[in-house]
């Protein structure tokens, strides 16, 4: 593996566990949508780059 590969992994994986924590510790709008972010980041791992978009317009201000 190359340099740039693992340099990639790590940050989509770093990625990945910001979105875990943020989705878990979160106040969102609506409950279901926490489960649905919860399971599917955890499940899905490139839905984390997703909800990193996402963030602004599911959790309460």
């Amino acid at each position: 593996m190359s340099n740039i590969s693992i340099l990639i992994f790590f940050l989509f994986v770093a990625f990945w566990v910001y979105s875990v924590i943020s989705v878990f510790t979160g106040k969102f709008k609506d409950k279901k949508q926490k489960t649905f972010w919860l399971i599917g980041v955890i499940f899905v791992p490139p839905l984390a780059i997703f909800f990193l978009f996402m963030k602004k317009n599911l959790l309460l201000k």
